[in-house]
Parts: structure tokens; C-alpha cells; sequence
């Protein structure tokens, strides 16, 4: 009943806590939107914008993990969502910059084989052992920041070294 005292803010609670139940998920979709657009930016030569963007993606990879558990909101799809994601962000971004000369082909390569090896031996794990629970390592973890730091590292020495070289007057 609408009419009924307490429906509408019974309403509101729910839908609150939906929300914040799914706000780690909405981050990770959220990052996965970003890849296509770092891409076309990148090949476009809007390195400013492919930064910006890359870089609050980046902040919500950490962000999401943490809001997951700080709200006791971790669920099975953002188990799944948040590493493929990672793999999805760092992938593409990696293969364009190689396409565009601004990083070596064999980084992209490396890059994009480690994760192929990682859900080529997670499919045969599941199809041998049946489910388990995926548990990232630390070392995984180092890796994905240290691929973060490298990508950040680039499209800001694209975006914004160049811009610095114009008010150094020698």
C-alpha cells in the first residue's frame, strides 16, 4: 500500500541499502566503461583527458576493494567484475600505447600474456578441481599497482611534459 504511514521511507532504506550494498560493483563497472574511452582518446592524441580519466580509474580499482569491505558489501559478481576490470583497463591501455609507439611492444605483450596465463590456469583449475574460492595475491597486487604506476607514468609524461616544456624558456 502507498498510502500506508512508513511505506515511502521503508522505500527509501531499501533503496539506500541496495545502493550501498552494489556501490563497490557500480565502481567497478564504472572502470570498465573507462577503458574504451582511454583508448579512444589515446588514439586520438587527447592525452590530457586519456590521464584524467585513466587516473580516477586507477583511484576506484583501490576504492572499490576498500567501500566492498568497509560497507560488508563483497559479492561474487564483484569478484569476478573487479579483476577483469583490472585486466580490461590495464590490457587495452597497454596494446594501444604499444600501437602508438609510446611504449614497447614486448611491455604490452608481457602484460597481456601474464593475464592470459592467469585465466587460462583459473578456467583449467575450475574445470579440474570444480569451484574454489579465488583468493588475489599480494604479489598480484604489486604487479596491478606496479602496471598502474606504469600506465600513469606514460600518459602523464604524454599529457603533461609536453605542457611543462612550453613554459621552460631556456
Amino acid at each position: 500500500m502507498v498510502g500506508t504511514p512508513g511505506v515511502p521511507a521503508r522505500r527509501a532504506r531499501h533503496a539506500l541499502s541496495v545502493v550501498a550494498h552494489n556501490a563497490a560493483n557500480m565502481l567497478t563497472v564504472a572502470r570498465l566503461c573507462c577503458a574504451l574511452p582511454i583508448v579512444l582518446l589515446v588514439r586520438a592524441g587527447d592525452h590530457h583527458l586519456a590521464a584524467l580519466i585513466f587516473v580516477i580509474a586507477a583511484l576506484s580499482d583501490g576504492l572499490d576493494g576498500y567501500v566492498a569491505k568497509r560497507l560488508n558489501a563483497v559479492t561474487p559478481l564483484g569478484a569476478v567484475l573487479d579483476p577483469i576490470a583490472d585486466k580490461l583497463l590495464m590490457d587495452s591501455l597497454f596494446i594501444t600505447l604499444a600501437l602508438e609507439g609510446h611504449l614497447p611492444p614486448w611491455v604490452a605483450l608481457l602484460a597481456l600474456a601474464r593475464d592470459l596465463l592467469i585465466v587460462a590456469g583459473t578456467l583449467a583449475l575450475r574445470y579440474l578441481a570444480g569451484r574454489f574460492r579465488v583468493e588475489p595475491l599480494f604479489l598480484g597486487k604489486v604487479s596491478t599497482f606496479m602496471q598502474i604506476v606504469l600506465g600513469a607514468a606514460v600518459l602523464l609524461q604524454l599529457s603533461a611534459l609536453p605542457a611543462l616544456a612550453a613554459w621552460i624558456q631556456p
